[in-house]
């Protein structure tokens, strides 16, 4: 090698030296480039994604940002360095993210895989390479900045090549565009019965008429289907009851209940509450402008007409939310919250302990709409308890940090949300600012109130929405299938002056609404969710709609529009329409939880919608479900053929006549209930529950005897009022009751043999108060015989046992007066009857375990329990 080097030229080693230095060069970059390479392609997405939207230029929890090299490699937290180069396991970055329990977790929700993990320490370990050229704090700004171009916040205008005045066509060509880029097609009209139901249930809640769906039937053989169809619209439009059924969908979203929840020893009530249901429902009923129905129930107070209380109920929106112990802070923040969710699809109550995670709202926006809402007051006074007026002085809010009253940061103006306020937007500075904000909302340069509004119409009429989250339109939710055809009815709907009317006019009337629901093997592969439309979804009816179309079918629904709430849950004899339930904020009654009611709590953006066994054993048990369907039989057995007595079950309960399979089936089941009962049709066999009078009759005369009709909490009462004001306090439960004001009004429990028999008598009568002068009992044999008498008073006495022989037919009666005085005389009684058929069979009959509010035993009649199983089909209970 030396010697070879002797025979180089010259200039060789000069050659040599340089070559040498390049190789040397290019070994000592590979590295740095290969760190680079790694940092840009592992770590930058790993802190963008996960920890640039808490520690970037949009937000900076625990002042950090983690977009910023000279933060992340020379930050200290906690007395500890961010990232120390070589050393993880010293680094504080690295210990937050291992989310051990004694340890501060990051991401809080969502942990770093064990690959991102993996290559955060390998990146800890090499050095921690940030390159200075790195894009990713511009990239960060941009991120931050991504929301401008989401689809919810860019202005809602009609889509290219359409003009105002849009027809139901242009929906169906939105919607047949979509669906020929699939391969697909809109499905055949359904038939014209099905349409007639599927509007009115839609518009007005009921199931239609009889005579319009023989209308309606008679114009499309006679070839004038359409015109009588849009006639029709109209008529539903029209009615009163377009505004019950319309005013239960935004109760939802107004979060309504007729009380405050729980406040300590308050009263509980809103005893004025269902005034501003009065409002919702004219409101919608005389097609009030949309953009004035919001203002109006946020400042009405500053509107005209302010001095009127029914126009200053409108304001209930705001002030029946809980109460919350009565804490300001949480009132507000419930203010803020349904109108944000309920009006802009905004979760705006996110940004109350810091910036929104993922949405343009600073907390500095939620304590400007906090301070709207501080400079406001509740008189709860004349002329209407459910307004607010401002303060004299309004407030001038500042950030509580993380949300801590206690904790102040800096003053920020009333305003309006900055992400969608224009650049000359001002502070508010009228009073507390709540018209202001009114007028924010429904600018018409606001671009989500329009389409909040038609996402909700559209959900309404075809069971999901353009957008899945109808109160959250924020930069996570992907724009619709049907953007374009959101933003034309959005358009429309401002175009038309805010008509819901018009609105709804135009889609029901399009072809796209009016198709068939059958199920199509071909959309379902395609489009499995039916987000294109290729078919119509069916449609279950809510809770409201099925207890009022079992009132339609009986006959019995109290038809009048308006007035106070009514305890529906717990009265079965009640027959208002759902929509006027009281509703218990507290105690939401277990039938409305059943049945997916939105829970009163908060803004509900929409139902669950839930099958479960309760809700078939409330159609197999329930007093009002058996009471309607004994209603439908007896008005069924008014004809004199069993064939013409099922037709009528069947067109009560579906409004069509069986077809032959059903009539047959229909026969043979009535015929074996029929059967079944025989032994006991016309005695009415078992307990019966009364009053009347017991003392001063004449020696073995007839009991008198009334029945107590009405239910009410699972127990049977002379009417509605307890006390009742011409009979006092009787009634009957399953163990006891209460006697009426005298002996003349005394609790009956009766119970009648169904064939003749030896029975054994036995039972026990308890008075546990101290106070008054005890019950008396009298057992009245079938003679009116006295067969046992004893008074109790603060104790529990044994009723003597007697055995006696009984006649089919006869009964014995357990009778209980108040004594001489009415006062503390509830008692606890259980009876038992052992019978001894001459048949050799032998039943034991208990007054507890077979108590019952209803007819709903083996003597329930045939045509009755007909009508029950009709009620629980699926062409009762689905709209198609």
């Amino acid at each position: 090698m030396l010697t070879a080097a002797r025979h180089l030229h010259p200039a060789a080693p000069k050659r040599i030296a340089i070559v040498l230095l390049f190789c040397v060069a290019a070994i000592t970059a590979h590295p740095a480039a290969a760190d680079e390479a790694f940092f840009e392609s592992r770590i930058r997405p790993l802190l963008l994604q996960n920890c640039v939207p808490c520690h970037g230029p949009k937000r900076q929890e625990a002042e950090l940002r983690l977009d910023q090299r000279e933060q992340v490699l020379s930050g200290v937290v906690s007395d500890q360095r961010l990232v120390i180069p070589g050393m993880p396991q010293e680094s504080r970055l690295w210990a937050v993210v291992q989310h051990r329990p004694d340890e501060i977790a990051m991401p809080p929700e969502n942990p770093l895989s064990q690959q991102q993990k993996d290559d955060l320490l390998n990146w800890i370990r090499a050095g921690a390479h940030w390159p200075e050229a790195s894009t990713i704090a511009a990239d960060a700004q941009r991120l931050s900045e991504s929301w401008r171009e989401h689809w919810a916040f860019q202005p809602v205008q009609y889509p290219a090549e359409t003009t105002p005045g849009l027809s139901p066509a242009a929906i169906d060509a939105q919607i047949d565009r979509q669906l020929h880029g699939a391969g697909l097609s809109r499905s055949s009209e359904a038939p014209p019965g099905v349409l007639i139901r599927r509007a009115a249930s839609a518009l007005i809640g009921l199931p239609p008429e009889a005579a319009w769906l023989e209308a309606g039937i008679a114009a499309a053989d006679a070839g004038n289907w359409n015109d009588w169809f849009a006639a029709y619209i109209n008529q539903l439009l029209d009615s009163p009851h377009f505004g019950e059924k319309w005013a239960r969908h935004w109760m939802d979203v107004s979060r309504y209940a007729d009380t405050k929840g729980y406040v300590f020893q308050e009263d509980r009530e809103y005893p004025d509450a269902w005034k501003y249901r009065e409002w919702v429902i004219r409101s919608l009923n005389e097609d009030r402008p949309y953009d004035d129905f919001l203002r109006r129930q946020i400042t009405a107070d500053r509107m005209p007409g302010s001095e009127d209380p029914q126009e200053l109920a409108a304001m209930g929106f705001l002030t029946l939310g809980r109460r919350f112990l009565n804490n300001p802070h949480d009132i507000i923040d419930d203010r803020i919250d349904v109108i944000s969710r309920g009006m802009l699809g905004l979760t705006v109550s996110c940004a109350r302990c810091h910036d929104h995670k993922y949405d343009p709202i600073p907390t500095a926006d939620y304590y400007s709409l906090y301070g709207v809402f501080a400079s406001s007051d509740e008189p709860r006074n004349e002329p209407s308890t459910l307004r607010l007026v401002d303060r004299p002085q309004a407030v001038t809010p500042v950030i509580f940090l993380r949300g801590n009253p206690g904790n102040h940061g800096e003053p920020v103006p009333r305003r309006f949300l900055s992400a969608i306020s224009t650049a000359d937007t001002a502070d508010f500075s009228d009073g507390s600012g709540r018209l202001e904000l009114a007028q924010a909302i429904t600018s018409r340069d606001n671009p989500l109130t329009a389409r909040v509004a038609v996402n909700r119409t559209w959900m309404h009429l075809f069971g999901t929405g353009f957008v899945d989250t109808p109160s959250d339109f924020g930069i996570r939710t992907e724009q619709p299938v049907h953007h374009e055809l959101l933003d034309l009815l959005a358009a429309d709907f401002m175009h038309h002056d805010w008509s819901l009317k018009t609105l709804i006019r135009r889609i029901v009337l399009s072809g796209t609404w009016r198709q068939r629901s059958d199920y199509r093997p071909d959309a379902a592969t395609a489009d499995p969710e039916n987000r294109l439309l290729a078919r119509a979804n069916r449609r279950r009816l809510s809770f409201e709609a099925q207890h009022d179309a079992i009132l339609f079918a009986s006959g019995a629904l109290d038809r009048t529009i308006g007035g106070p709430s009514a305890d529906i849950a717990a009265d079965p004899a009640i027959t208002r329409r759902a929509v006027y339930a009281r509703i218990d904020r507290q105690n939401l009654p277990g039938l409305f939880r059943t049945f997916d009611l939105a829970s009163p709590d908060s803004h509900a953006p929409r139902r669950f919608e839930t099958t479960i066994p309760q809700q078939g054993l409330y159609y197999l048990n329930s007093p009002f479900v058996l009471g309607q369907a004994e209603r439908i039989g007896l008005s069924a057995a008014a004809a004199d053929q069993r064939l013409d007595q099922v037709n009528s079950v069947y067109m009560q309960v579906l409004q069509r006549l069986p077809g032959p399979e059903e009539l047959a089936a229909a026969l043979d089941f009535v015929s074996q209930i029929q059967e079944l009962q025989a032994p006991l049709r016309d005695l009415s066999a078992g307990w019966s529950y009364g009053f009347g009078a017991n003392r001063g009759l004449p020696a073995g005369s007839a009991q008198p005897f009334t029945p107590l009709k009405h239910i009410h909490e699972n127990r049977l009462q002379v009417g509605r009022e307890l006390p009742d004001p011409a009979h006092g306090w009787v009634f009957l439960s399953n163990n006891g009751g209460h006697p009426g004001t005298n002996p003349g009004h005394c609790a009956i429990r009766r119970w009648t043999a169904g064939q003749d028999s030896r029975i054994v008598i036995l039972g026990s009568v308890n008075h546990p108060s101290d106070q008054g002068d005890g019950v008396h009992l009298t057992v009245v044999g079938p003679a009116g015989e006295i067969l046992s008498e004893l008074d109790v008073h603060n104790q529990q006495r044994a009723v003597p046992g007697r055995t006696l022989e009984v006649q089919r037919g006869q009964y014995i009666d357990f009778v209980i007066d108040c004594r001489d005085t009415p006062a503390h005389d509830s008692f606890q009684t259980q009876f038992t009857i052992r019978q001894a058929a001459a048949d050799g069979t032998v039943r034991v009959w208990n007054s507890e375990s077979d108590f019952s509010v209803s007819s709903g035993d083996s003597t329930f009649p045939p045509l009755a329990q007909l009508a029950q199983t009709l009620l629980m089909s699926s062409e009762f209970l689905f709209v198609d």
